[in-house]
């Protein structure tokens, strides 16, 4: 499902906590029943890092979300995006990744190097202001 876009989320994306934001703000319109499922976001990227597009791929359950890259990648090929972040939150409010975190951004990883658009980053979030960047922890 498309996310529609507010005006201030046309800039460009700097780093980590812009994504973060982002995810966040969209996240918390959702009632609170929502907010207690994981969701799978990703945002489209143009080649000078502003927004194209935010799409919310999957949405789960209060334990998981199945996110698999050609579900992702599918609308970055068709809208011609140079790179995606990927993020999803985890409402149990711990922000550290699991096993399957890590082998899903290995895989999207290589999925973008080889269909040649770039994955910048995987967010994952909670309510609150805490996230993990797998790039800034050097994962990526």
């Amino acid at each position: 499902m498309l996310i529609r876009l507010k005006k201030k989320w046309l800039e460009k994306i700097t780093g980590s906590k812009n994504a973060h934001i982002i995810f966040h703000e969209i996240l918390s319109r959702y009632d609170y029943i929502d907010r207690d499922k994981e969701h799978f976001f990703v945002i489209g990227l143009r080649n000078n890092n502003t927004i194209k597009y935010i799409d919310e791929v999957t949405v789960g359950t209060l334990i998981c979300t199945i996110a698999e890259p050609r579900e992702a990648y599918r609308r970055a090929i068709c809208k011609g995006v140079c790179s995606i972040i990927i993020g999803h939150n985890h409402p149990s409010g711990q922000v550290a990744p699991s096993e399957r975190d890590v082998e899903l951004t290995k895989r999207f990883t290589e999925a973008g190097k080889i269909i040649g658009i770039e994955l910048l980053d995987h967010i994952i979030f909670c309510n609150g202001k805490e996230y993990y960047s797998f790039k800034d922890e050097g994962k990526m």
